[in-house]
């Protein structure tokens, strides 16, 4: 019911996100009953369904309208140069798709079993969302982004991504034979839309049931050009992506010399 009735709330344009200290949040009665509900359950020593646990995913869930993508562009004080490799999604908390509690509760659910921790012990890593629901699936793969963040700070390289997804089939029949054919059900489609909403090219289909996303292509994306909305000329070193190369330059340096209290 808070699904339902928080996607409502969404559809008709009503406020759901507030920027606090310039980072977009979800403030919404719906959603703050379900994370109520579902803390509730836990504390009782109840164990959630798989389905149950995207759906208060969902209640995270940021809207994907315009008016929330100019106003978070706003807030960086860049703008993007509107080439197709170029975005700002990377620099925003949470990727501009999920509140960032969604990540917190996807950590804390792992750790009970619920769904599988994230590993980054193997290259390329590899995201099975065969056993997800939609919205697990899409905060599933946005962690793994969101740990790859300190490898590229750190001058690591970036792994390629290996994304396992459930595929249907389904029987076609024609005037000489019957075949079966695969189709992308709603995981598949879920996940792609997720990557060419973030400008994150990949290879592969999803009526496979596997895509790739390479680790260069990553890198890239992790490290967008920028325009300063004042000049309106590329402006590598400028505002949040200053602050963010600045924080990559101390990182390395640190851990060049042993020190590693910047964590």
């Amino acid at each position: 019911m808070c699904l339902r009735r928080f996607e409502r709330a969404c559809f008709l344009g009503e406020p759901v996100v507030y920027f606090n200290s310039g980072r977009p949040q979800v403030d919404n009665k719906w959603t703050s009953l379900a994370l109520m509900v579902y803390r509730e359950t836990i504390r009782a020593g109840k164990m959630p369904t798989s389905e149950i646990f995207s759906q208060i995913l969902g209640c995270l869930r940021l809207p994907h309208d315009t008016s929330l993508q100019e106003r978070l562009t706003e807030n960086l004080g860049v703008s993007d140069d509107n080439s197709r490799s170029s975005n700002l999604y990377s620099l925003i908390d949470g990727f501009g798709a999920y509140d960032s509690p969604a990540f917190s509760l996807l950590e804390e659910t792992a750790s009970i079993g619920i769904v599988p921790s994230v590993s980054f012990k193997v290259s390329p890593i590899v995201v099975d969302t065969k056993q997800f629901h939609s919205f697990t699936a899409e905060v599933y793969l946005l962690t793994v982004l969101k740990g790859l963040k300190p490898r590229l700070a750190a001058g690591a390289r970036i792994p390629n991504i290996i994304i396992l997804l459930p595929i249907e089939k389904a029987k076609v029949s024609s005037s000489t034979r019957e075949k079966v054919i695969n189709l992308a059900g709603r995981v598949c489609q879920a996940v792609a839309a997720l990557l060419r909403r973030l400008r994150i090219p990949y290879q592969g289909s999803e009526s496979y049931g596997k895509i790739r996303i390479n680790g260069a292509t990553l890198k890239r994306w992790f490290q967008p050009k920028l325009s300063s909305p004042s000049t309106g000329k590329p402006d590598h070193l400028g505002s949040s992506q200053s602050r963010l190369g600045k924080g990559i330059s101390h990182q390395q340096r640190n851990i060049r010399t042993g020190d590693l209290s910047y964590y």
